[in-house]
């Protein structure tokens, strides 16, 4: 697997930290430059990753850490061969909204998989495919919740209580001391994030 020509974008944080909104932003600039790109998501992004990603957020009680994990794997392995990977080949910039790091923090972290077992299955299955540069949306628990608390429509983690909220801002901060994460205060305007983006 290799990245040769485009360069690979992810964005990660925890939720309702605003990378959604970053991300339609920065598609209106690209457009705007007419600069080649394509948008994509995790799990998901391909049709067979989208199956998956429905099955893991409906089966969630039924299916133990072990069985989620890899069906992430999967997901992620269709989505780096059928969308990623082409994409770059062409020399486009290619935008995920979450990628491996969401696994290494939600299911590594959070849910005690643990991140060093996440990675070295990421590792050996997905030979290690990693994004150039990752943007790291950065928000305390309590601004988190309560911009769930204004959601109108709300998935699995945003039911979720205030530990799992910190948990999940502390397994982001155990992740992200590599040089290609980009740290971003998501409680800073709008406007202000989407310029040290561009």
């Amino acid at each position: 697997m290799n990245k040769k020509k485009g360069l690979f974008v992810t964005f990660e944080g925890p939720e309702a930290s605003g990378k959604s909104s970053q991300i339609l932003l920065l598609e209106k600039y690209l457009r705007k430059k007419k600069i080649s790109f394509i948008t994509t998501r995790e799990p998901g992004g391909t049709k067979i990753a989208e199956s998956l990603r429905n099955l893991i957020l409906k089966l969630k009680s039924d299916i133990n850490i072990e069985e989620e994990i890899l069906m992430l794997m999967a997901a992620r392995s269709h989505h780096i061969n059928n969308i990623i990977i082409p994409a770059l080949a062409k020399g486009k910039l290619v935008i995920s909204d979450r990628f491996a790091d969401s696994t290494f923090v939600y299911q590594g972290y959070v849910n005690k998989y643990g991140i060093q077992n996440a990675k070295k299955l990421h590792k050996n299955i997905l030979n290690n495919f990693l994004p150039h540069k990752t943007f790291l949306f950065k928000l305390s628990t309590k601004l988190i919740i309560s911009r769930i608390k204004k959601r109108k429509s709300k998935n699995k983690y945003d039911k979720l209580d205030k530990s799992f909220h910190t948990a999940v801002n502390k397994g982001y901060k155990i992740i992200s001391n590599k040089k290609r994460f980009i740290k971003i205060n998501a409680s800073k305007p709008i406007n202000q994030i989407h310029k040290k983006i561009i």
